[in-house]
């Protein structure tokens, strides 16, 4: 092969990795300046985000009225199970409120018969009433409660945005470097962890088992018995039998491995364990 043969295979050859490093250097420099530094609540796990708590805030806010202007006539107003959730959410609130006190909280209870609830970035809670039967008492609901609410304080949203965001820069980087086709750009988006659900997996149970971490010991500080949580996640391995999917292709870890890392965690619960008068 000629010189100038040899030299244009280098060139093509080179590209890609030319690419790869100016994507690098790029998500470099947006970490560095678009981005702030924080550290999880309990675990203290350093994450970088790019959304302020007031951001957070009013996104969650805004998808709250969304979710209660959808199902005005299914909010709970009163009755034994809206007194739980509003007194178990208050207790769970003034320990998460210590990490964030920015956040404005508030709870609705909806009825609605799916074991589920969740909490939005800046504080706002949705409990639905098929998951009562399942957490049983106040100690149950408060596993449920602190577990949501530490994807808020922990910043877990914003850090999935953020996350996102900066793969899909790299993503475009790396696609206008090496000039692939239409089809290539979506696989090397999937390998990035973009447009890919397989791909973002590990990263998503790793948010659920920190939230499990610190939910732990908030209900630990709010005055319930952490080993109550041992007692929830085995009553959902229960109830999940024949229907949950393996592990590795759901972003929660499974039941049965909540509870080995839920009994691994206890002593640092039970240290922060005070009992309600």
């Amino acid at each position: 092969m000629s010189g100038f043969g040899k030299g244009v295979l280098g060139f093509f050859v080179a590209r890609p990795l030319i690419a790869i490093l100016i994507a690098a250097l790029v998500v470099g420099v947006l970490l560095l300046t678009q981005t702030h530094r924080q550290k999880t609540p309990v675990t203290h796990r350093q994450v970088r985000v790019g959304l302020t708590d007031k951001q957070q805030m009013q996104l969650g806010s805004e998808e709250y009225a969304k979710t209660l202007r959808q199902s005005g006539a299914q909010i709970v107003k009163s009755g034994a199970a809206y007194s739980e959730v509003q007194r178990v959410a208050r207790r769970i609130e003034v320990v998460a409120g210590r990490d964030k006190l920015a956040f404005v909280w508030r709870v609705t209870l909806l009825r609605k018969n799916e074991a589920n609830a969740y909490c939005l970035p800046g504080g706002k809670i949705v409990v639905y009433t098929g998951i009562l039967p399942l957490t049983e008492n106040d100690a149950g609901l408060a596993t449920v409660l602190g577990h949501e609410v530490a994807h808020a304080t922990a910043e877990h949203v914003a850090e999935r945005i953020e996350r996102q965001h900066l793969t899909e820069v790299a993503a475009a980087i790396i696609a206008g470097g090496v000039a692939v086709t239409p089809g290539q750009y979506i696989r090397i988006r999937a390998l990035l962890g973009v447009g890919g659900a397989a791909a973002s997996l590990p990263f998503s149970r790793a948010q659920e088992s920190e939230a499990d971490h610190i939910g732990l010991v908030y209900m630990a500080r709010a005055g319930y018995n952490p080993r109550q949580a041992v007692a929830f996640w085995k009553r959902m391995l229960r109830a999940s039998k024949g229907k949950e999917p393996p592990e590795f292709a759901s972003d929660h870890p499974s039941d049965k491995h909540r509870v080995e890392r839920i009994k691994e965690w206890l002593p640092e619960a039970e240290h922060a364990y005070k009992p309600a008068r």
